[in-house]
Order: C-alpha cells, then sequence, then structure tokens
C-alpha cells in the first residue's frame, strides 16, 4: 500500500509501496520546490476564513480542512502542506487526501489550474486530459489507454501551469486507483495489487507513466450516455469545459485568486481543443478508448 508521499517518487510519484514510511515528510508531487510535513498540532481555525463546507476555512494564502478520524490539513501559500493526523488512522487514507484535496488547494494557491483529471500522453505524442467528476470512469479509460502504450501523466487532479506560450501538464502519478469491477473486467488479479486504503475495493494499478511535463493539446470531458461518440466544442466554449472541470472552484474567491483563475483559463482554452467524449459507464469501455483514439489520432 502506498504509504505516504514519501514513497511516491520521493512525495511524488502514486506507486505501489509495500511499507508505510514513518512520517509525512517530502516533496508535493508534480510541484517542485513545495513540501509536505507532518506535525503534532494545527491550529483550530484560520483568521479572517471563510467557511466553504462543514469541515474547511480557507483565506488568502491558506487551507484548513479536516476530515473526520483521518487528519487534519493545512495549505500555505502554494509551498507547503502540514498535516495532522487522527490518532489510529489509515497512513493509507491520509495520503489519499494528502494527494487529493490538499494538493489541489496548494495548486490553486499558486494562482494555476487543478483539473479534475486523469492525463494521459497518446503514442503520437498529444497530451490529453480526461475530465470528469469522480466516478464517471475517467481512471477506467486511462487505465485502457495505457494499455495500449499511452503514458500516465497524472491521476484523479492534474497540475496544469502556463510557461509564456504552453499549457504544461506535470507528472506526478505512476498508478491509477481502479474499483475491484474495473480490475475484473481487465483480467486484474486484485490479489496482486495494493489497496488503496484499508477496507476499500479499490487498488493501485501500475503503468507506465510519463517523467517530465508535457504541453497539454486536447481537453476531454468524459460524460455518461448510451453511446460512445465524439462532440467537439467550440473554441468559444473551452472556457466553460475548465471552469467546469476545476476542482474545488469554490476555494477561488477567497484564495484571492480568482484574476489568476481567470487569466489561466482565458490561456489554456486558447491553445487547447475540446471535446465531448459520450459513453462512458453505459458503453464497453474499449469502444469509449477507441473514439478517443480516433480524436486524437
Amino acid at each position: 500500500m502506498v504509504g505516504c508521499f514519501a514513497t511516491l517518487g520521493s512525495i511524488a510519484r502514486m506507486t505501489v509501496d509495500s511499507t508505510l514510511s514513518a512520517s509525512f515528510d517530502g516533496p508535493v508531487p508534480g510541484v517542485p520546490g513545495a513540501l509536505v510535513c507532518e506535525v503534532a498540532k494545527l491550529p483550530e481555525h484560520l483568521d479572517g476564513a471563510a467557511s466553504i463546507g462543514p469541515w474547511t476555512e480557507v483565506a488568502p494564502g491558506a487551507v484548513l480542512f479536516s476530515v473526520p478520524k483521518i487528519a487534519r490539513y493545512l495549505v500555505r501559500d502554494g509551498a507547503t502542506i502540514e498535516v495532522e493526523p487522527a490518532p489510529g488512522a489509515d497512513r493509507g487514507a491520509i495520503a489519499l487526501f494528502l494527494a487529493g484535496s490538499a494538493r489541489g488547494a496548494l495548486i490553486h494557491q499558486r494562482g494555476e489550474l487543478p483539473l479534475t483529471a486523469a492525463t494521459m500522453i497518446a503514442p503520437n505524442w498529444r497530451c490529453v486530459a480526461i475530465c470528469s467528476p469522480s466516478a464517471v470512469g475517467k481512471s477506467t479509460l486511462a487505465a485502457e489507454l495505457s494499455r495500449r502504450g499511452w503514458l500516465l501523466v497524472a491521476d484523479d487532479i492534474t497540475r496544469v501551469s502556463w510557461n509564456g506560450s504552453m499549457a504544461v501538464a506535470w507528472p506526478s502519478h505512476n498508478a491509477l486507483k481502479l474499483w475491484r469491477d474495473a480490475c475484473d473486467s481487465m483480467n486484474l488479479d486484485c490479489s496482486k495489487l495494493a489497496r488503496v486504503r484499508e477496507g476499500l475495493e479499490k487498488f493501485f494499478v501500475p503503468a507506465a507513466a510519463a517523467t517530465t511535463p508535457a504541453s497539454l493539446s486536447l481537453l476531454v470531458r468524459l460524460r455518461i450516455s448510451p453511446g460512445a461518440g465524439v462532440v467537439h466544442v467550440p473554441a468559444s466554449q473551452n472556457s466553460d469545459l475548465l471552469h467546469e472541470s476545476t476542482f474545488r472552484p469554490r476555494m477561488i474567491d477567497p484564495l484571492g485568486r480568482r484574476a489568476d483563475n481567470t487569466r489561466i483559463v482565458s490561456q489554456i482554452s486558447g491553445v487547447c481543443r475540446a471535446i465531448v467524449l459520450n459513453g462512458a459507464r453505459e458503453c464497453p469501455i474499449a469502444e469509449v478508448a477507441d473514439r478517443l483514439a480516433e480524436a486524437v489520432a
């Protein structure tokens, strides 16, 4: 099982490690220079913060949130994540929220874009972000594409930055998280895979992965429908797809990052084309993958 980010290619690569690390200390996946550290105690509240949920407070430069019986997290200035584990908490679960919610908040703080996406590099080297809410099937589609020779860049949350001329997707994972039924459909032996966390029928499936940042060229919005097919999105609506696919957009205003978000969404939508890919969860995954491969060719 993955114990903490220090085992993820430092804390970076989402890999299947057989041991649990002693503490959550190390670099943040795909965000060079940002660090995680484990602490004994975090503040109960943030001064001047806005509440955006029952356990989340947001102020300029800081996000404090709690996951009951798992951990509390304090994300500061796009540079650090402090974690206070709950007594006896499953460390795999702690790592999940570090890699997900905490890392997504940190990316927002940097004025970059955290996409709820599984991002892949096709055999023709085009980088594709497959965006959807949880449980729609983006990781399952990414696993099917991995079997066809595509490289994994990121799963769940993809960090996208702007370098002046390109949208840049940063590598952060070398495994996908799949439910047992998806593993069974792909003839994967779950007894040989590490569980994502204790008691959860979800497993880390290793995948060939990119090791350097990639130029993002295609945005895909994965949708549930009875038939697999591609709908091309007009360039004028690309920003709508990006907004729809942004991780926790309610954080943006209380963080004071609205202008940065508007700017990077405009920049990315200007250089990436976008499509809607139908058929998730309703059509054979191979058929959905075929339609996406055709759109990327």
